[in-house]
């Protein structure tokens, strides 16, 4: 009789709790954890990324799961994980994809992150660019591009079994039509994500990322 009582009151804390376990709501389908913007990519978005990813998508809940169905996705965005892989595997691509909590079959955003070995310059890639790409003083380069890629690199030496390379860069695409066209709201969330990577990594005084990403060069 006391561990049924128990366990009935440890299941009332764990619903009183909310949002830590995933339900099937009946259906035998098993539904992702409803995420707020903060939470996303392992918490690394800070207050103005966060923000940014609200207006974005146009709302305040998100998953990193596909559609309903939590069986079929890639789990959920680990720093430690992306860390050791940039080290030991760099070769490998360390993703966080972000849906919308309303059952949407195409992510709102797809950011990876993988070791390089070299980056675009800044100055050439910004005097030789159309008017459908923003250019920003973040990292060694910094991209927006219409409203779906987004491009960072920045200092940060990794060595793996290739040899060491001494970049990172990372990625933010987005399926066409899923976000508006806001390139500093991208590039501030892709920075705060950067500034996490680069800090789990032990590089971030050399990799540079600001704390606020400044407004786009002019063209």
């Amino acid at each position: 009789m006391r561990k049924r009582l128990l366990r009935a009151v440890s299941g009332a804390l764990l619903l009183a709790a909310g949002g830590t376990a995933c339900g099937n709501d009946g259906d035998g389908v098993e539904k992702p954890d409803v995420l707020s913007a903060s939470q996303v990519c392992d918490g690394t978005l800070d207050k103005a990324a966060a923000t940014a990813l609200e207006s974005l998508g146009g709302t305040q809940r998100f998953n990193e799961f596909q559609g309903t169905d939590k069986s079929v996705a890639l789990s959920p965005f680990s720093l430690e994980l992306a860390a050791k892989t940039l080290r030991a595997k760099p070769t490998e691509k360390n993703t966080c994809v972000i849906y919308k909590a309303d059952g949407s079959d195409f992510p709102l955003l797809d950011i990876s992150f993988s070791a390089w070995h070299s980056h675009p310059d800044l100055a050439e890639e910004n005097k030789a660019s159309d008017s459908n790409e923003m250019f920003f003083p973040v990292g060694l380069f910094a991209s927006a591009s219409g409203d779906q890629g987004t491009s960072l690199y920045f200092a940060c030496p990794t060595e793996g079994p290739g040899g060491k390379k001494p970049y990172v860069k990372a990625d933010m695409y987005s399926a066409r039509g899923q976000v508006n066209p806001d390139g500093k709201g991208r590039m501030t969330i892709l920075n705060a994500v950067s500034r996490a990577v680069a800090e789990e990594l032990g590089c971030a005084a050399e990799a540079k990322l600001p704390a606020e990403v400044p407004d786009a060069l002019p063209g």
